[in-house]
């Protein structure tokens, strides 16, 4: 049975994953771009613990096809795509940043 601890996993990894994100923007905006990346991989780390969680839920369902679902696990897989969506487009404004500064470094 799938119990609302393995579910709520996937959420809180999830959450944490797309809030390093953010910040990881926020860090790249500010010219912090060693921090930006390290932040990032960070994200990516939880994000990787909440697929992990998902998977196991998943494979639950494979060998139980009669288990419940619910909505409080819907709910987690649009945690976890919003910070896999998140983690994508931070590792690209962090490039975006470091161009930028690459720039502005080369105009003065």
């Amino acid at each position: 049975m799938i119990s609302e601890t393995d579910v709520m996993q996937i959420i809180v990894y999830a959450g944490n994953a797309k809030s390093l994100a953010m910040n990881a923007i926020k860090e790249a905006k500010t010219g912090e771009i060693a921090k930006a990346q390290n932040m990032l991989e960070e994200s990516k780390s939880n994000l990787k613990i909440a697929h992990q969680h998902h998977t196991d839920i998943l494979q639950q369902f494979a060998t139980n096809p009669d288990e419940p679902t619910n909505m409080f696990l819907t709910h987690a897989q649009d945690h976890m795509m919003a910070a896999i969506t998140a983690t994508d487009f931070t590792k690209e404004f962090i490039d975006l940043h470091e161009e930028l500064q690459q720039l502005r470094r080369l105009m003065k």
